[in-house]
């Protein structure tokens, strides 16, 4: 006999043994109740798979045991099958209305007696399996929110040990998701210097930020060991290569600042927007990405061919991301280059950092963006530093 329970709960001697006897025959264990009282007692100890429920009985009725039941039960869902008269219809409305989910005229056809069975025995399993799998789902989520967590905990205290923040340095990084792909790296050679680098990893989101975890550490560890930023790019790209999955890649703009200050070199391989802007906020010199990202290309096909760039204390180099530069507005125009560069004019020469963030919330009508930002404003060590970025 199956495990599967029905309650019964009729008045009727004679009612309950033919039910009973046909309920058993189906397969399934029976257990009669006389009235409301005796079912609400049952169900205290033991929760049934299915009743067939009675509207006139006498101490408690259907109507008034099955709103006491769905109190009991709470959220868990057992179905309640009236067994009611023609005449008791309206009984019912009340009994649906208190919890009941279907009815069955009196006298019972066992045909359809059988086939409502099974019909809601049916419902019942699928809800029951639609709970678990939302019990699973919840302690998953709370499980994963947890690790997300002492990941991005990690990951912000590895960069925070490999970067510096020097004050003539602006820097801004905005996640998509709950982690950043976009990172930013500043650090100071041996020798003296910068050695900086923006990095986008494929994505967004944690696995984004995994993604970056092998470039800080190369890049900061090859810097501290002082190496030269073309020999970092190569290290950085080799280490990438052999670690990443297919399909991800990190683009990057690596920028050397001499010892003296007077030059700027810088390899670039996929990132949109690195720009030097005269005293005038004009564009002095655009460094476009000449490179593929790090990471695609195996060491003998990698250049590691920078750019350099002569560098005055009244220039200020502007650095930024595809999450900038490709923010759309509701038109689906991206905010470009020229948008940068009308941006940094306008917050020229305090506020070059803040304008252009506002500037591309401005274009977006304050949606909010589809991907990592990061935007980096270096003005030369020597300049007197003004209060914004």
């Amino acid at each position: 006999m199956s495990s599967t329970t029905i309650l019964l709960v009729e008045d009727s001697a004679t009612n309950r043994y033919f039910i009973e006897q046909f309920v058993m025959e189906l397969g399934y264990q029976c257990v009669a109740a006389k009235n409301g009282l005796e079912a609400v007692a049952y169900c205290r100890d033991k929760v049934p798979d299915l009743i067939l429920m009675d509207v006139i009985m006498p101490e408690m009725d259907g109507l008034q045991a099955t709103a006491e039941l769905r109190r009991m039960f709470g959220e868990h869902w057992v179905p309640i099958i009236f067994l009611t008269s023609l005449n008791e219809l309206e009984s019912v409305v009340g009994g649906l209305k208190s919890g009941g989910d279907d009815y069955l005229a009196k006298p019972v056809s066992f045909d359809l007696l059988s086939a409502k069975i099974h019909v809601f025995l049916r419902i019942a399993e699928m809800q029951n399996q639609i709970n678990q799998d939302a019990v699973r789902l919840e302690k998953y989520y709370r499980e994963n929110e947890v690790e997300q967590q002492l990941a991005l905990e990690l990951i912000e205290r590895l960069i925070g040990q490999r970067t510096s923040r020097p004050d003539h340095v602006w820097q801004y990084l905005s996640p998509a998701a709950g982690f950043n792909g976009d990172l930013i790296i500043i650090c100071q050679p041996p020798s003296g210097g910068e050695h900086i680098m923006l990095a986008d990893c494929t994505g967004h989101g944690l696995t984004a930020a995994i993604s970056a975890l092998p470039a800080i550490d190369c890049f900061y560890e090859m810097t501290q060991a002082g190496c030269g930023m073309a020999e970092i790019a190569r290290g950085v790209n080799q280490k990438l290569h052999r670690l990443l999955p297919g399909g991800r890649f990190v683009a990057a703009a690596l920028i050397a600042i001499d010892p003296d200050g007077v030059r700027v070199s810088i390899w670039n391989g996929g990132v949109p927007c690195v720009l030097l802007f005269n005293e005038r906020a004009e564009v002095a010199a655009s460094c476009n990405s000449t490179h593929p990202p790090l990471g695609i290309l195996p060491a003998e096909a990698f250049d590691d061919s920078m750019q350099s760039l002569d560098w005055q204390p009244s220039q200020v180099l502007v650095v930024s991301s595809d999450g900038i530069t490709e923010a759309k507005d509701g038109n689906g125009v991206m905010f470009g280059l020229p948008g940068v560069v009308e941006a940094v004019g306008r917050g020229w020469p305090a506020r070059i950092g803040e304008g252009v963030l506002e500037a591309v919330k401005a274009h977006m009508h304050g949606d909010a963006a589809s991907d990592d930002i990061s935007l980096l404003v270096i003005r030369h060590a020597a300049a007197e530093q003004p209060p914004g970025g």
